[in-house]
């Protein structure tokens, strides 16, 4: 076996599987003509995240364009110490889109500790680093901006371990003038869904205009560690969450894709629900079987439905994937209406 192919294969899972970003504080791209004050820099190489359609792929590979990211820096020091330099907590940077953030400059302490690095999104005033963040997704994702709010992320700059493939935490950061990378991962998990009009019913696109696509009696709240990135179990009264609006004046893209808090949902339960203009309503319901079990729905995971739509109910297929996708054999099941 090629080692080396192994490692970097792996290597590229790892970093495939964080939507990572990038953010330079003052800093200069120039080898020449750096003149490095001691600023702290972060910065990532990879790709810019696809455009949205209807929220498929938004915010995939980078954190999108205005989103508001909050930092937590501190000096390293050793139990007992009193740190040297002082930072303003819950920094407010702006993500630029394309791998930058856009906020206030900050400086490696000048007793030459390194720094600890955390960061979350989407911010939020009055948070500390040893306190929680108790966030709730929008009942309407509909629109881009509020399925980017329903989008907790954590990160941490990270490095390769010892073992091959491993990935670990990079902090403490020391000082240097290279720029630091950090990897956010996402908490919560995606839902994912195409809609296929079955031809054979004479069901075309046009159909669906001003048709509403759902996932039901989903439970908006949770709570997140911020020093670790760990969240809670998902909390709040449950309610239906609007994957997508479709339009009614033009011939819509049937695909849609919401953010909802990891939790389960008992097998038989109506799942999906998809509204038409008319008035029709066309059910997703879980299996119910002896061998089926409930929906357990794991943080950093897709969950991807391609739905067939029949006049007499819906027909479904689905996968469960990494949020960065790495597939598994779909599983499939009816939907009907009532």
């Amino acid at each position: 076996m090629n080692i080396k192919k192994k490692v970097n294969s792996m290597k590229a899972r790892f970093l495939m599987t964080m939507a990572v970003a990038a953010m330079t504080l003052a800093a200069c791209n120039n080898e020449e003509t750096d003149t490095w004050a001691g600023e702290i820099r972060l910065s990532s190489g990879l790709e810019a995240q696809q455009t949205r359609s209807i929220a498929t792929d938004l915010q995939g590979v980078q954190i999108a364009s205005d989103v508001h990211v909050g930092f937590f820096i501190n000096e390293n020091v050793a139990s007992g110490s009193t740190a040297t330099t002082t930072y303003t907590q819950n920094l407010d940077y702006t993500a630029s889109g394309s791998g930058g953030f856009n906020g206030t400059a900050v400086y490696y302490p000048q007793s030459g500790n390194g720094v600890n690095i955390y960061a979350y999104a989407p911010w939020k005033t009055s948070l500390a680093l040893n306190g929680n963040y108790a966030f709730s997704i929008k009942a309407d994702q509909s629109k881009d901006a509020d399925y980017l709010a329903s989008d907790l992320l954590w990160g941490q700059p990270m490095k390769e371990g010892t073992s091959p493939g491993e990935y670990v935490t990079a902090n403490p950061v020391a000082r240097t003038k290279d720029a630091v990378p950090v990897s956010f991962k996402h908490l919560l998990s995606k839902i994912q869904v195409e809609l296929k009009p079955d031809a054979t019913s004479g069901l075309t696109a046009d159909d669906f205009k001003g048709a509403k696509l759902e996932i039901l009696s989903v439970k908006p709240e949770v709570s997140l560690t911020l020093t670790n990135g760990t969240i809670a179990a998902a909390s709040g009264t449950a309610a239906n969450v609007v994957a997508a609006d479709y339009p009614t004046d033009a011939t819509p893209t049937l695909t849609a894709a919401a953010i909802v808090v990891p939790q389960t949902f008992s097998k038989g339960a109506k799942f999906m629900q998809v509204t038409l203009a008319t008035g029709g309503e066309l059910f997703y319901t879980l299996p119910s079987g002896a061998g089926d079990t409930d929906l357990t729905l794991e943080s950093g995971k897709i969950y991807k439905y391609e739905i067939t739509v029949k006049l007499t109910g819906l027909t479904v297929t689905s996968k469960i994937e990494d949020w960065k996708p790495i597939g598994v054999d779909p599983v499939k099941g009816d939907a009907v209406m009532d």
